[in-house]
């Protein structure tokens, strides 16, 4: 009876805290490896369209030259941010064993920004179908000035900016002195926003390369627990 007595509210316990979790550590894995390569399948594909021109017949006539191209990147882009939400999530669910303050600061921060991010690509494709019916005052429009819209900005531009580069900033740090995952992981991470919110690719080296790196290796990390690091606090 005695055994008994004390094995219930064990069960119990681990059982509430599964129940807490929004998915499990194998959803986790899979979400960080497809939004990552989703988010850098983006604009490895773009540098087969080159750089944006500024006026809009000019914009027209890139998207005529490769409409089906420009059409997978933004797709592709604008597809991968969820499951980039769910992998930021995950990476602070694993800070958050080490330091809970800091993990919920950087999770919080990074669900925003990836709402501002889905907002921009939203944005996006609103632009390429104006470019598609090769309406240039339009397409001039959604491509330059609504940029520059301060609402549009206030509720997508700036959380997105602010939220994933600070979020990130505040993550990979947190990862870095807590040790909570292996320090290569967020490393990774800290060098891909760095560059990316700064100088941007490198000649034909994309930062994006190091996000996926990153996100890999922190799968493999999470899989390799058998999910013994993801539920347990």
């Amino acid at each position: 009876m005695t055994t008994t007595a004390v094995a219930a509210p064990v069960a119990a316990t681990d059982s509430s805290r599964r129940a807490t979790m929004p998915f499990g550590h194998r959803f986790a894995a899979v979400a960080l490896v497809i939004g990552a390569a989703g988010n850098t399948l983006e604009p490895v594909l773009g540098q087969f369209v080159g750089n944006r021109p500024d006026a809009a017949a000019d914009q027209i006539q890139l998207y005529a030259d490769h409409p089906v191209l420009i059409t997978a990147l933004l797709l592709v882009g604008t597809l991968a941010v969820p499951f980039m939400a769910l992998g930021f999530v995950a990476a602070a669910r694993l800070l958050h064993r080490k330091a809970r303050r800091t993990a919920w600061a950087a999770g919080s921060l990074l669900v925003i920004g990836m709402w501002g991010f889905l907002g921009t690509h939203t944005l996006d494709l609103i632009g390429r179908a104006a470019l598609a019916q090769k309406e240039a005052p339009a397409a001039g429009f959604l491509s330059n000035e609504v940029y520059d819209d301060t609402l549009l900005n206030v509720v997508f531009g700036q959380p997105f900016f602010v939220g994933a580069a600070l979020g990130m900033l505040v993550l990979t740090i947190g990862m870095l002195m807590t040790g909570a995952v292996p320090r290569w992981i967020p490393a990774c991470w800290l060098g891909f926003i760095l560059l990316d919110f700064s100088i941007g690719s490198v000649g034909p080296v994309d930062p994006h390369w190091l996000y996926l790196a990153g996100a890999v290796g922190l799968a493999v990390h999470i899989l390799r627990g058998r999910g013994v690091a993801w539920w347990k606090d």
